[in-house]
């Protein structure tokens, strides 16, 4: 699918060969895409387009550079890998912050089309995504410690007389909080504010076992390399 924004979208395409960059950016200027082509890591500009397809033949870029891109995917930036033969350690550290695709050279038009534009897609996404997280985090933060105290209870499904047992406190008490919390986290009942929390607790759990893939794959790559 191609994304619905108008005007052409921006991919950044990083290849330290110059006959081969000249090649990819023909391929994906041919599908309507502007292109900056860098040599490397270091000549661009970090998050000025919306895709970045990052050749990573070779012992690939380490340091601080490296950091910097992975702190960039991790935040939301779409990078698909590229590479004959790119070092595992180093895609698996790019999937483990959040990458989108990993890509074979050589690489026909069809799937290099088809990888960029879902990357682009992916990331109008995500952003959209990370910012609802972050106004519903901010609203959550709002929230007193003993409202936070009765908002835990209280997604789980406790009523407002098992909440004030267990917090020592009266109904009525419970009922004000409520009332408060549906107030600043802008909900206007508690389904909405279920919602809420599962959205929250969905998020938390897809960077868990993000985290949990990318830890098996090195530790299977560990593995191999002292087997051999």
């Amino acid at each position: 699918m191609i994304p619905s924004t108008l005007g052409p979208h921006t991919v950044q395409l990083v290849e330290s060969d110059d006959r081969e960059r000249h090649a990819l950016q023909l391929l994906l200027e041919s599908v309507g895409l502007r292109v900056e082509g860098f040599a490397s890591l270091t000549e661009r500009r970090s998050g000025s387009g919306e895709c970045l397809l990052w050749s990573v033949d070779g012992s690939g870029p380490g340091g601080e550079e490296l950091d910097e891109l992975l702190s960039e995917i991790a935040e939301g930036a779409s990078v698909i890998l590229l590479g004959c033969a790119p070092p595992i350690p180093l895609v698996v550290r790019a999937l483990k912050a959040g990458a989108v695709d990993v890509l074979c050279k050589p690489v026909g038009l069809r799937e290099l089309r088809r990888a960029v534009f879902e990357a682009i897609e992916r990331g109008d996404a995500e952003r959209q995504r990370r910012r609802r997280i972050d106004e519903l985090q901010h609203r959550l933060e709002r929230l007193t410690a003993r409202e936070q105290e009765v908002f835990q209870r209280l997604i789980t499904g406790e009523l407002n007389k098992q909440v004030a047992a267990e917090l020592g406190i009266t109904e009525r008490t419970v009922k004000a909080h409520r009332a408060s919390i549906l107030r600043k986290v802008a909900v206007t009942s508690m389904a909405e504010l279920v919602r809420l929390a599962t959205t929250l607790e969905v998020c938390s759990q897809e960077r868990t076992e993000r985290a949990s893939i990318a830890w098996r794959l090195e530790s299977a790559h560990e593995s191999a390399s002292l087997s051999a």
